[in-house]
């Protein structure tokens, strides 16, 4: 399901004017889901997955994780991490972009 909750983000953001410049980037162990150019900023984004309108994927964004996150995108000079939170349901999805959420 993350790879899908992926495509829906990005596809979400670059309708909102942002655009995807890379996907799944490696830094080390640490991984950033989507790197994106949001204007002039660079952004790391982290995608969070839920399944059915009452999950709460953006809980799953933890402190632990929210630092692997940091530790990544500030190795690339990258100050912002924003958040999307994808609930996949039977009527499609419904996604959040939490913006620089560190």
């Amino acid at each position: 399901m993350g790879s899908a909750g992926e495509e829906i983000a990005a596809r979400f953001l670059e309708r909102r004017g942002v655009i995807v410049v890379d996907r799944n980037v490696r830094v080390g162990r640490d991984e950033i889901d989507l790197l994106v150019r949001d204007g002039q900023v660079l952004v790391a984004v982290e995608v969070k997955t839920g399944a059915g309108r009452d999950s709460r994927p953006w809980e799953n964004f933890d402190d632990l994780k929210r630092a692997r996150v940091r530790r990544a995108a500030g190795a690339l000079g990258i100050h912002r991490v924003d958040l999307v939170a994808v609930q996949v349901h039977r009527g499609g999805a419904t996604v959040r972009w939490l913006p620089a959420t560190d």
